[in-house]
């Protein structure tokens, strides 16, 4: 399977203020899978179009506990540890596809951080 990973605006209600937070374009198998919630971001603001509203995310977090009372999203400051986590979990950054990718990318979907990919056989840490 191949995910793509990008960088999104998000309001983050509880620090009251705007942040760019990692996000995969769909629900990963894996080990990543415990680090993925799917959330209902808020609207940025009031200029936004109205039928990405009611639009869910997969926000990655910062540990494996993506339970429902988590709110420690990741972002572009913690790719560090989100490429050390995919390396050793199996996971492997297409760089070239990414670099495709990004250059023929619309900025409806956010900031192109990179595509991965992972076989079925992926471990949990």
């Amino acid at each position: 399977m191949s995910y793509s990973v990008h960088c999104v605006p998000f309001y983050d209600i509880r620090q009251q203020q705007y942040i760019k937070i990692l996000c995969v374009n769909a629900a990963p198998t894996g080990a990543l899978a415990s680090r993925v919630r799917l959330i209902r971001p808020p609207r940025l603001s009031g200029l936004c179009d109205p039928n990405n509203a009611g639009r869910c995310i997969h926000a990655i977090m910062t540990t494996a506990n993506a339970n429902a009372n988590a709110t420690d999203y990741m972002t572009p400051d913690d790719l560090p540890e989100l490429f050390a986590f995919l390396m050793s979990n199996g996971y492997t950054v297409d760089t070239g596809l990414t670099k495709l990718a990004a250059k023929h990318q619309s900025s409806a979907a956010g900031a192109l951080v990179c595509i991965i990919s992972t076989t079925a056989t992926t471990t949990t840490q």
